[in-house]
């Protein structure tokens, strides 16, 4: 995901296109980060985007995402992916 942020712009210039998208270790990703991914493909006027498949695959026992801030740690609920938030 950090990947595809950095170069998004490499990506778009590119023309790069996909239906399908997989998240390896997503229970450490924050919820807000999982979503950068699946919005970089540029969507064609009046025509749905072509993303077909998200999986995300990842263990929610082990650890969860890290968060640096205290005040986000402490009020944001950010401690949760959107992997462990499907399995509840």
């Amino acid at each position: 995901c950090t990947h595809a942020a950095l170069k998004r712009h490499d990506f778009v210039a590119s023309g790069f296109e996909f239906d399908s998208l997989v998240m390896e270790e997503s229970a450490q990703i924050l919820e807000v980060e999982t979503f950068i991914p699946m919005l970089l493909q540029k969507q064609q006027s009046g025509k749905p985007s072509r993303l077909k498949r998200v999986v995300l695959v990842g263990d929610h026992n082990q650890l969860p995402p890290v968060i640096q801030n205290m005040a986000f740690q402490k009020y944001s609920r950010m401690d949760q992916s959107l992997f462990t938030r499907f399995v509840r």
